[in-house]
């Protein structure tokens, strides 16, 4: 399956003041996204040691991960506290419309979810790569260790040890 990479432009905003970086004139003149429109560029964005590579993005809140990483990093808040945070915080930025998944990129698991609305590895920190996936529906079995260090849920769902069905709300 073929994925176009899209890059978040409230990304480059927050990078841009958070990090103190310098962004092409073309990106820094771009509005913000809209809750609901798709980010047209593509690409990775790494900024003050944190890289966000948006896979798709329908609703944005690449700039709500990149202050929670910035925020773990400043507080030295432990694994699990970090996935957690990234979990809530994708889950009330998208509206609390949508479930959110959040696993460490390199664990082993299957996924068949319906309706993505933002794919992401998240990195900074020293924390592992992180992928954020916000949907409306599907089943996700974790295939390898499970506790918040590694994975956290959030959403509309039954499970059953490692397999989630999440439901639309």
């Amino acid at each position: 399956m073929h994925i176009l990479r899209r890059r978040a432009t409230a990304l480059f905003l927050g990078a841009a003041t958070l990090g103190s970086v310098l962004v092409p004139a073309s990106v820094a003149a771009a509005a913000p996204a809209k809750q609901d429109t798709v980010v047209a560029q593509a690409g990775e964005v790494r900024a003050a040691g944190i890289t966000v590579d948006v896979t798709k993005s329908v609703v944005d809140i690449s700039k709500r991960l990149y202050n929670i990483i910035s925020q773990a990093i400043e507080r030295k808040q432990n694994r699990s506290g970090y996935v957690k945070s990234l979990m809530e915080g994708s889950f009330y930025d998208a509206g609390q419309r949508y479930n959110v998944m959040v696993i460490k990129a390199d664990h082993r698991y299957t996924a068949n979810l319906k309706h993505i609305v933002y794919d992401a590895k998240v990195k900074g920190g020293g924390y592992p790569t992180f992928r954020v996936i916000v949907f409306e529906s599907g089943v996700f079995t974790n295939r390898g260790d499970g506790g918040y260090i590694n994975w956290a849920f959030r959403g509309w769902f039954k499970r059953d040890g490692m397999t989630v069905t999440f439901r639309k709300r």
